[in-house]
């Protein structure tokens, strides 16, 4: 009588998991899409060793650099964000988050997903980082 039971169960349970809905249709739902939509996905974050204050002016100076248009600047002494736009029209954003007194992160995404360019602009930030003189 287990025996039956147990054979029973495991066969509910076997068809349970063949749930045709849940399985993809095609190799094209299986891949990753070209963008992530704003999920962040595709941000690089850094830590820099300069307060959040310290860091707008390189920041938006470093988009600047790009030949990026600044579309927007909102932030106060614990962070904010500078979302600057392309020539082709996509959107550069970088939010700067305060962490201590004397460090901040900063996350650079362009869009749609394009974690190379996000990555030169994190490193033209820490050449001009370093160009400054600490405080």
């Amino acid at each position: 009588m287990k025996i039956l039971i147990l054979s029973i169960a495991a066969a509910g349970l076997a068809l349970a998991g063949c749930d045709k809905k849940s399985e993809p249709k095609s190799v094209k739902d299986l891949a990753p899409k070209t963008t992530d939509l704003g999920t962040g996905l595709n941000a690089v974050e850094r830590t820099y060793a300069r307060p959040a204050t310290a860091l707008f002016d390189v920041v938006a100076s470093t988009l600047k650099s790009f030949d990026l248009s600044l579309e927007s600047d909102t932030h106060d002494e614990l962070g904010g964000e500078i979302i600057a736009r392309r020539a082709d029209g996509h959107k550069v954003t970088a939010k700067i988050t305060s962490r201590d007194e004397d460090h901040a992160d900063v996350s650079v995404r362009v869009a749609p997903g394009n974690r190379n360019l996000a990555d030169m602009i994190h490193e033209r930030i820490g050449q001009k980082l370093i160009d400054l003189p600490a405080k």
